[in-house]
């Protein structure tokens, strides 16, 4: 059987993998954005709320089939010998799970007051069975940091699935066009993965790996699972407290919101876990993180910052007017956003380090407050009061929560905020800006278009020199 090469230069292969998985989520990020707007147009917002349900139970359900075994494969020192028990244990948890998604597509539906989701939920059941059979190729490009292979199958998955999804809108089946393509896009891309991979799947069972997988694998599957509720859950209390309506247009402003964590999270958890994993000592594996803390938190504050303060514009030239009133959503969304890129980067170095409990500590208490503060959130401000409930809780707990649990692995909070804080008080002024040329009552297109140069001389320029010192710090972590 064929096997991947791994023992490449670390500089070399990172360095080649941030780039190929940053340059991929952008333009995977422009694709499906793409296909957004194109789906607006073609689907109204009650129907893109039968779907978002649909979406609602897959991703709960998928984060459980993961179970956090291509993690284990990425961070393991013998992975050809795992790779039978984690593949027959992936099979065997989607497989299960998505039976029981298809079983239960009535009451599901029902629980989010959505009786017309229930065939939708149907459909995506067969996406979750699919799913199982990707996770160890994925890994072993994962953990290669193959990020432009990732790139390449994932493009092809993108353009099958728009394919699918928009001839089937063209031909009237709204949000089971959505479900379909779904489908479409776990079966192209496991195809992919294992052609380029020419690994063939290989089944087996030894319970010595197996307990050892679990113990690494429960606490992280439980801290994803959170998560997922965690930015699930929400639709479910916003479904119930106002309206299916309004649930179409909160999809849409968490969507739009998540693009700093699409975009920026996703390129660099990928990259980070195998790179964090490489070092050899924790103290170089602290000094990466702090360094890293610093050049991700500017990006990921400036989309996060100019997505907040010009909500409306961005929604009622991109999606059109009708989507418009998801703006009130948007706002305090998009600062949340910026703040899961940092959350995530913490997560992610304390996976590295095999610390998933901690991981899992912070997503019960993240969870716990969450609910009654988005209940409250949206019972007196609406949409608006979802997004602020999502912000004040992410500042108040989940930040300083992960900022002890690192302290407790050895990386000094301090250090971490010290490196957040130039960026900090460069987006004030860029802030201030920004609102005051969304309330001129410009064109849409004008002020977005003034809202870049406004972003780029003010935050951009003054703050790139700083963002140059901090990669080349984190370059030389290893010197």
């Amino acid at each position: 059987m064929a096997t991947l090469k791994t023992d490449v230069r670390p500089a070399g292969v990172i360095g080649r993998g941030l780039g190929w998985s940053t340059a991929g989520n952008l333009v995977l990020r422009v694709g499906n954005f793409a296909v957004s707007l194109i789906m607006a147009r073609l689907i109204a917002p009650e129907q893109f709320g039968v779907f978002a349900v649909a979406l609602t139970v897959w991703s709960v359900l998928g984060t459980l089939a993961e179970f956090g075994l291509g993690s284990d494969l990425v961070r393991a020192r013998d992975p050809e010998r795992r790779i039978p028990t984690v593949a027959t244990m992936g099979l065997l948890t989607s497989g299960g799970l998505a039976a029981g998604m298809a079983l239960l597509a009535g009451p599901l539906a029902a629980a989010f007051e959505s009786p017309d989701s229930a065939p939708v939920i149907m459909v995506m059941a067969a996406a979750l069975a699919v799913f199982g059979l990707g996770i160890v190729p994925a890994a072993m490009l994962q953990r290669a940091i193959r990020q432009g292979t990732l790139f390449l199958i994932n493009g092809i998955a993108l353009v099958c699935s728009s394919v699918t999804l928009t001839l089937l809108a063209l031909l009237g089946h709204g949000p089971m066009a959505l479900a379909i393509g779904q489908v479409t896009t776990q079966v192209v891309t496991v195809l992919g993965l294992y052609l380029a991979t020419r690994l063939r799947p290989r089944f087996g069972f030894d319970r010595r790996i197996a307990a050892e997988s679990a113990a690494f694998c429960l606490p992280l599957a439980s801290a994803n699972l959170l998560s997922w509720l965690l930015i699930t859950l929400d639709n479910l209390i916003v479904a119930r407290v106002l309206s299916p309506f309004e649930l179409g247009l909160y999809v849409l402003a968490f969507n739009v919101s998540s693009w700093p964590m699409t975009a920026i999270g996703q390129s660099i958890r990928v990259v980070a876990l195998p790179a964090f994993a490489r070092l050899e000592t924790r103290a170089e594996q602290g000094r990466a993180l702090t360094a890293a803390t610093g050049p991700v938190w500017a990006v990921a504050l400036l989309v996060g910052v100019g997505l907040a303060t010009l909500a409306q514009p961005a929604i009622g030239l991109l999606y059109g007017d009708r989507w418009r009133p998801a703006a009130a959503a948007l706002a305090g969304l998009a600062l949340f956003g910026a703040a899961r890129v940092l959350f995530d980067l913490f997560a992610t170095y304390l996976i590295s380090l095999g610390a998933t409990r901690p991981v899992l500590l912070v997503q019960i208490g993240w969870l716990l407050i969450m609910v009654p503060g988005m209940i409250a959130g949206v019972s007196w401000l609406g949409l608006a009061g979802a997004g602020l409930a999502h912000l004040v809780i992410g500042l108040g707990f989940v930040l300083p929560a992960y900022l002890v649990c690192l302290h407790r692995v050895g990386v000094r909070p301090a250090a971490i905020l010290r490196s957040c804080l130039i960026p900090l008080l460069v987006i004030i002024p860029t802030a201030a800006a920004l609102l005051g040329l969304a309330g001129l009552g410009l064109p849409d297109l004008a002020v977005l278009a003034l809202g870049l140069a406004v972003a780029a001389g003010l935050y951009v320029v003054p703050l790139h020199r700083w963002w140059l010192r901090r990669i080349r710090t984190l370059e030389g972590v290893r010197s």
